[in-house]
């Protein structure tokens, strides 16, 4: 029998450090402060539907582990329902996807008698995405740019620039002002994830004639619905009383 080559090196015992508590220095209010406001709390429920492809058969799937990564959250101001003037609802862009680590056996060795299968993996990303209304728990605050606008200058005996005769709107003078306003960009916390799996093994196909009962598959065909639970916020000026 080999000999074990993994060891443990350097062991220590740590011991406890002590720690002495400090008052944090704060300022009294009432004052104003720059700060994340929740915009809205919501659960999304996504339903997808993917086919696996492998590149070799499988006899059994022995785990699938997964974890969910969002790559857009966005709203896009203007297309919510508005109330006296303030936004009550919203349209928020999502898009991500769910990173599965499948475990599953091959079967590398069959024999009159005997199927001999090792354990391999594959990761797969499965992407999503959609858009969901949300209704605002504190609306966002969007001020939007003005149109560019334009002075022009009229030319009069005195004034003129360009043709001395000419009395009227100097061609060669225009002055345009435009006001550009930047927008605090709201952004999203992803608070939890849920996964409901239902999974299909696609194509089966006899290992061989001694074991006609024993299956193996080409893909996995699977659904999913995933439910997420997101924070929108928005850096917002707030009036600390």
């Amino acid at each position: 029998m080999p000999v074990c080559q993994t060891t443990v090196t350097d062991p220590k015992t740590l011991s406890l450090c002590n720690n002495t508590p400090v008052t944090p220095t704060t300022v009294a209010g009432p004052l104003v402060a720059k700060i994340p406001v929740v915009l809205a709390e919501v659960e999304v429920q996504i339903d997808t539907e993917a086919t696996i492809n492998f590149q070799e058969p499988f006899s059994e799937i022995k785990r699938i582990t997964k974890d969910v990564y969002l790559t857009q959250c966005k709203i896009i101001p203007g297309t919510g329902v508005v109330q006296n003037g303030i936004p009550v609802t919203g349209k928020l862009f999502l898009a991500g996807f769910v990173r599965k680590n499948i475990q599953y056996v091959y079967a590398d060795c069959v024999s009159t008698d005997v199927v001999s299968g090792a354990i391999r993996d594959i990761s797969v990303d499965v992407p999503f995405q959609c858009v969901t209304e949300i209704n605002y728990i504190t609306p966002p605050v969007f001020t939007f740019s003005n149109v560019e606008t334009s002075l022009e200058f009229t030319c009069t005996e005195n004034t003129c620039q360009c043709e001395d005769t000419t009395l009227g709107r100097i061609p060669c003078e225009q002055v345009f002002n435009q006001t550009i306003l930047f927008n605090e960009k709201p952004f999203c916390e992803l608070i939890s994830a849920r996964i409901y799996e239902y999974d299909i093994n696609r194509e089966p196909a006899p290992i061989n004639s001694n074991f006609p009962d024993r299956l193996e598959y080409d893909s996995l065909t699977e659904k999913m619905v995933i439910y997420l639970t997101l924070k929108v916020l928005q850096l917002q000026q707030v009036d600390l009383c």
